[in-house]
């Protein structure tokens, strides 16, 4: 069996999602869809995808689309997951999952309706070393876990023909906090579902804020536009286990370790470092424990991300043949509990999850 996928967005899916198809067998593209028809029919000649739409709600209509991935800007994530669940697809949306809680509640309530996949692309759950912290915690290597501490500074994303610096980030979608832009949905939801995924602890409190200080950038027509979306987030994550995390995210800082966390137990430390080292302590010198990824040069582009999604898209598609995930892979479930916190910290000082 091939699963059918209606692809829809043409920016992180034409970047990753699509060059990782070549990587996982019983897949093929069959539909694309964006805003801008333009960017769609690019994106179908360079993968050789057959069909074309400007409106994704015509493509979850499509009898040849088994499964909708969502790569679109967030305000059209539960709009569109909804009503692929409603035609009978299965659904792997991008994170942050919805614009706000209310949405990801909806789209919850919508994956219950449905006996079909929903899944949140929470791909770094799939990242050899990450996933290896949750194999040694739950072995019981450094005893109980006391805090966590998770960081990434800087953080510069791509124009495209490679990476630039934070100054010369021209205004996009990603600097608008009312399509979801910044740092925090960006990667924070990574960050947050990595403190659950390793504990199994839930949230229950949430303390921080988060900051922007550009002022304004300018579009690709060379309009000043606001920056609104947050370029910092700092916040401490209350768990129900005992545990405590702090999360730091920075797009301003001009230097720093970038993926960096530490992972303290009462029997000794986990510490990561960038995307392929793995060390832990238990009294005397750190040893290196790093997990081999066997995709390590293989993905466009050859990042913990792209060879993350690789592994997570084979289970989704284990999954949708009615084989049990050899993951675990984030529900709809899982993003609203994200999302839940991406609130709080927007919302600043204090909340009660619980």
């Amino acid at each position: 069996m091939t699963l059918r996928v209606g692809v829809v967005g043409t920016g992180f899916a034409r970047r990753v999602q699509l060059p990782a198809f070549e990587h996982v067998g019983g897949l093929k593209a069959t539909a694309v869809a964006s805003g801008k028809r333009e960017n769609a029919e690019a994106t179908a000649r360079e993968f050789g995808i057959p069909k074309v739409y400007s409106d994704a709600l015509e493509l979850v209509k499509d009898p040849e689309v088994d499964a909708v991935f969502i790569a679109s800007t967030p305000p059209t994530h539960a709009q569109y997951a909804i009503a692929a669940l409603a035609a009978g697809k299965h659904v792997l949306c991008e994170k942050p999952t919805a614009l706000n809680a209310a949405e990801s509640s909806a789209m919850v309530q919508a994956a219950g309706r449905s006996s079909r996949l929903a899944w949140i692309d929470h791909e770094l759950r799939y990242e050899p070393n990450r996933r290896k912290i949750r194999e040694l915690i739950r072995s019981g290597a450094i005893g109980s876990v006391r805090h966590i501490e998770l960081s990434l500074s800087p953080y510069f994303r791509s124009d495209g023909r490679g990476q630039t610096n934070q100054a010369e980030q021209p205004w996009t979608w990603w600097s608008d906090a009312a399509q979801g832009g910044g740092i925090l949905g960006a990667v924070g939801s990574h960050f947050i579902d990595l403190c659950r995924f390793w504990t199994g602890s839930e949230i229950r409190e949430v303390a921080g804020g988060a900051g922007t200080w550009a002022g304004t950038r300018r579009d690709d027509k060379g309009v000043a536009r606001p920056v609104t979306a947050e370029e910092f987030a700092s916040f401490v994550l209350f768990m129900t286990g005992g545990e405590i995390a702090t999360l730091t995210l920075s797009a301003v800082s001009h230097y720093g370790p970038g993926h960096f966390a530490q992972i303290t137990g009462s029997k000794g430390t986990l510490v990561l470092t960038g995307e392929t080292k793995l060390e832990m302590g238990q009294g005397g010198p750190l040893e290196d424990v790093s997990a081999p990824d066997e995709l390590f040069g293989k993905t466009r582009p050859n990042s913990m991300w792209a060879r993350g999604f690789v592994r997570l898209l084979r289970d989704f598609v284990r999954a949708a043949e009615g084989q049990a995930p050899e993951g675990q892979p984030a529900t709809f479930r899982d993003g609203l509990v994200v999302q839940r916190v991406l609130d709080a910290v927007r919302a600043g000082g204090a909340t009660r999850l619980d």
